[in-house]
């Protein structure tokens, strides 16, 4: 056991990583020694930083970095990822509903052989979740073809801190937009593509999710409101892939190493926190208040920069 240990500790890259045994059976680092401690701490961490426009992967890379912290295995990022997505299903659970009672109704259309255009101008539901159905389209385009070009980026903490530079400027922009005045209802496909576009590029280590897209949405003209709620809908599908994707990695065997007793408390802490993440997010983007995200991102983004340039020097 002390030997395999030590194998599973050598790099803190992903080229070291990827030779490691740990990895091909689904852990990253030293997980065995991950207690409930650690477990409700990265639970608290993932919830705050996945939903408020700070990006989760800028502070994954540059915790790795600056505070030498090995990444969480990949049993424990699955645990998170359902606690955040836990998170937006209780938030949204009465918007989602309307989602799934309208993919229903276009069901039976397509049964009677309909048509399917004069449906989607009397049911705006149903125009919502094609719309949503587009942007997760062109995010996992974009997010396929972009991920093996893009796996050295994690593994530069340049990259995420200069990139956190500009979400600040794309959340400073967001902020000093005139207010919108269309209501989700008047989406149409352009905006799905475009915040499908910007959920795509936030792939990216450094760029937020939330900060992106929220700013496509303002910048089509959306009133505040519906720009959030349309940010925090099409993050369901993105969670949702990412999760099963990851688990799919993992393989079945792998999922129920770590125990209930690390995995739950990961998985509830990232519940609560992001669902505390999701409500004050909502309420700061109604008041117009956006681009206060950009000073903190502007403060950890720089201030990395010059931590990691004088560490170097």
């Amino acid at each position: 056991m002390g030997r395999r240990r030590a194998r599973c500790g050598e790099g803190r890259n992903g080229r070291q990583l990827e030779r490691s045994p740990c990895l091909r059976s689904g852990w990253r680092g030293e997980v065995e020694r991950v207690g409930t401690g650690q477990a409700v701490l990265l639970g608290l961490v993932q919830g705050i930083t996945e939903f408020l426009p700070v990006s989760s992967s800028a502070h994954l890379v540059l915790a790795q970095a600056l505070l030498g912290i090995e990444p969480p295995g990949l049993t424990l990022e699955i645990a998170v990822h359902l606690g955040t997505l836990a998170a937006v299903v209780a938030v949204f659970a009465r918007d989602l509903g309307q989602l799934l009672r309208a993919g229903g109704r276009m069901a039976g259309v397509a049964a009677r052989g309909a048509s399917s255009r004069e449906h989607f101008a009397r049911d705006p539901g149903a125009r919502l979740l094609v719309l949503l159905a587009l942007a997760s389209g062109v995010t996992a385009a974009l997010g396929l073809t972009g991920e093996p070009w893009l796996r050295g980026a994690y593994e530069e903490p340049e990259v995420a801190a200069t990139l956190l530079l500009v979400t600040g400027a794309i959340l400073w922009g967001a902020g000093r937009l005139r207010p919108g005045t269309r209501p989700l209802a008047a989406l149409d496909w352009r905006d799905g593509l475009l915040v499908g576009a910007a959920q795509g590029v936030a792939i990216l280590p450094g760029i937020s999710r939330s900060g992106t897209t929220i700013a496509a949405g303002l910048m089509t003209g959306l009133d505040r409101d519906a720009a959030a709620r349309f940010s925090f809908l099409l993050s369901v599908p993105a969670i949702l892939g990412a999760t099963l994707l990851e688990a799919v990695r993992l393989g079945p065997a792998s999922l129920l190493q770590p125990g209930l007793e690390v995995t739950l408390p990961a998985m509830v802490s990232a519940a609560v926190t992001g669902f505390l993440a999701v409500t004050g997010l909502l309420r700061l983007v109604r008041r117009g208040r956006l681009g206060s995200f950009a000073y903190y991102c502007w403060v950890v983004g720089g201030g990395s920069l010059l931590w990691l340039t004088l560490a170097g020097g």
